[in-house]
């Protein structure tokens, strides 16, 4: 069994809460049912002698058993640092490829010839040149570029502190956040001592931190460290002298004093001016919906924003003051990252665009907005973040909102930790009398005895003195299970009929790439539908903010904002998969929304996360792609999500 296999392995099932079915694990793993069987008994002996057993039950699951933890622990440092740390292994994938040569290029001040690179990872030039591009869009995310000089090769370019924030990415962060894996890995006497030095800091500062930033930042000085122990010569970076005036780079100057007393180095003005850069974009603030004073820049924003989405989706926020006070608190920082040109990771991304797309719409509505306004580019990882707090605001729209005292603890920050705040109000509002937010290295800090139990989206690693719960970011039943114990709506598809028809649904597209499907259906619905000038203009305005893949295979373009005076979904199945863009995509649902229609509500919802999620329904639809069928399917999740009464991210 491959190393890479193993660790996805035990990475699933170490982070699951209760046991996971054959054919679930198989699925993620991507592999057979005897193929699983096989490799589990194959390395049986392999998991003893390293401290853990993978247990089988009949009609149940696999669950992980760790006998020894250390044993384990060191287990995984080991396949980790031969899979990814020192990369050992020759990356086969496309996407590891690509991976691979950031990480290259990184690490390499000189020129690197094409040849050289095509022998290292055994592949031809045209496919080395294929792999480039995604490079170059990856690297021009975080303000760099791949400079290719003739005879010489190829070298990433840009400012030493982009450069750090790709680093991060890509050495700290190896396939998205994995926090488990991460902190066996990486964790260090260095660490260690960072993290009391800036969270002493910021203690004696009375500044908060989300725990993603505060890692982060650890993180970051990490990297600063090894740069200056390396003597990197700092590219030219345009210094904003207004920084110098303000709290944060007061703090960074205290914290880089500390560092050089522990560390015995010497921080230039840039690091002081870097760190301070980092406090001013990843500050924590507390919510508190009568202690805020809106920034009247951001007022007028609001208004704008507000006034926007009322015109657009017919949503009226105007009376929403929570929003109005959390959206305006998260703009200070992410202005800031805007200004600065930083990068900022979203591990909830994928999860938000799917579970709750409408909320996201609005978002990408309030990018464009914000974009307009400042000239500045918003990414899908910001877009992500604002998402949540209308999120909250659209569950509060569709039904107004709270006995016993909760800590909350959340590592992504305040939109994360109102979710969870908000989901819990509304499933046992009857049974809560407060609830305190905070993050988690506050935690020993707090008063216990004031509160009933913890809720916490990440594992806490020392005692605490009620009982805490490990839940997820977004609920899901088995957490539901558990809080009911500690506290001893329904979609509907009636869009089915009237939105899917027979003029409408193309089963022999002829497009091979996303932007040819796009348009040979815009170019069928217009003998059809009245559509306005611009239609398929605002469609990969749309994609070109945030792709519209979702997975199972399933794509949802739509217009940047609703155009046409009536709802209709278009349906396109191919024959054949195409990448849409990260994904492959076999079925293309393009959606146009009524002008000021409330149909926007429920319709992008009850689409996406009835086929998304549900595999064996695509597959029935694998087997027959008629209109009929698909109208079937979508009647008869209707009917079994009355029946079960489960819940989905904000339903």
């Amino acid at each position: 069994m491959e190393k890479k296999r193993i660790i996805k392995l035990l990475k699933i099932l170490s982070q699951s809460q209760c046991p996971i079915s054959g054919p679930e694990l198989c699925t993620k793993l991507d592999i057979t049912v005897r193929t699983l069987r096989n490799d589990i008994k194959e390395c049986k002996n392999e998991f003893l002698q390293h401290g853990i057993q993978i247990i089988s039950k009949h009609a149940v699951g696999y669950t992980l058993q760790v006998i020894n933890e250390e044993s384990y622990y060191h287990y995984l440092e080991d396949m980790m640092k031969e899979e990814s740390e020192n990369q050992m292994l020759i990356p086969i994938y496309p996407e590891e490829r690509v991976n691979y040569l950031i990480r290259m290029f990184l690490t390499q001040n000189d020129y690197i010839r094409i040849e050289d690179i095509c022998d290292m990872i055994f592949v031809s030039r045209s496919t080395l040149s294929n792999d480039l591009k995604e490079v170059r869009e990856k690297l021009n995310y975080f303000h760099l570029e791949l400079e290719t000089k003739p005879a010489y090769g190829l070298k990433i370019t840009g400012s030493e502190f982009h450069k750090r924030s790709c680093i991060s990415q890509y050495f700290y962060h190896t396939n998205g956040n994995d926090d488990m894996f991460l902190s066996q890995t990486k964790s260090s006497q260095q660490q260690e001592e960072i993290s009391k030095i800036l969270y002493e800091t910021m203690v004696n500062q009375k500044f908060k931190l989300t725990d993603i930033g505060f890692h982060n930042l650890v993180i970051h000085i990490m990297i600063a460290l090894l740069r200056l122990k390396e003597k990197e010569q700092l590219t030219h970076y345009k210094y904003d002298e207004s920084i110098k005036n303000t709290k944060e780079y007061e703090i960074a100057i205290q914290l880089c004093r500390e560092i050089e007393h522990s560390f015995h180095v010497i921080f230039p003005d840039i690091e002081i001016y870097y760190i301070a850069l980092h406090l001013s974009g990843k500050k924590a603030v507390q919510y508190s919906s009568n202690s805020l004073f809106m920034n009247h820049e951001y007022e007028i924003l609001m208004t704008q924003i507000i006034k926007e989405i009322k015109d657009k989706y017919n949503i009226d926020f105007t009376a929403d003051m929570d929003l109005q006070t959390s959206l305006s608190l998260h703009l200070q920082p992410m202005m800031n990252r805007l200004k600065y040109g930083m990068y900022i990771q979203n591990p909830l991304l994928e999860q938000i665009k799917t579970e709750n797309p409408l909320a996201f719409e609005i978002s990408v509505l309030t990018a464009n907005i914000i974009a307009k306004n400042y000239q500045v580019d918003v990414s899908e990882n910001e877009i992500g973040y604002i998402a949540l707090h209308f999120a909250l605001a659209i569950e509060r729209y569709q039904k107004q909102g709270p006995k016993k005292n909760i800590i909350i603890i959340c590592a992504s920050g305040m939109g994360s930790s109102q979710i969870l705040l908000y989901k819990i109000k509304q499933k046992f509002k009857e049974n809560i009398n407060s609830i305190y937010v905070t993050e988690l290295y506050e935690l020993p800090n707090i008063d216990q005895s004031l509160y009933d139990f913890i809720l916490s989206t990440v594992p806490i690693p020392f005692p605490t003195q009620i009982p805490a719960i490990h839940v997820q970011y977004f609920l899901d039943n088995q957490d539901m299970i558990s809080l009911s114990e500690f506290f001893k709506n329904q979609n509907e598809m009636s869009f089915v009929d009237q939105y899917f028809h027979d003029n409408l649904f193309f089963n022999d597209l002829k497009g091979k790439t996303k932007e040819e499907l796009i348009h040979e259906m815009c170019t069928y619905i217009k003998q059809v539908k009245d559509i306005p000038n611009g239609f398929e203009e605002e469609i990969f305005k749309r994609e070109n903010y945030s792709v519209t893949e979702f997975g199972n295979m399933i794509a949802m373009p739509h217009p940047m904002e609703p155009m046409t005076n009536e709802t209709f979904i278009t349906v396109g199945i191919l024959k054949k998969p195409i990448k849409w863009k990260h994904q492959q995509v076999k079925y293309i649902f393009l959606l146009s929304i009524q002008k000021n229609s409330k149909d926007a509500l429920g319709l992008l919802h009850e689409t996406l996360s009835s086929l998304v999620y549900d595999k064996k329904a695509m597959q029935e639809l694998e087997k027959d792609s008629s209109l009929t069928n698909l109208k079937k399917i979508l009647k008869r999740i209707a009917e079994e999500q009355k029946e079960n009464d489960i819940d989905t991210l904000f339903g």
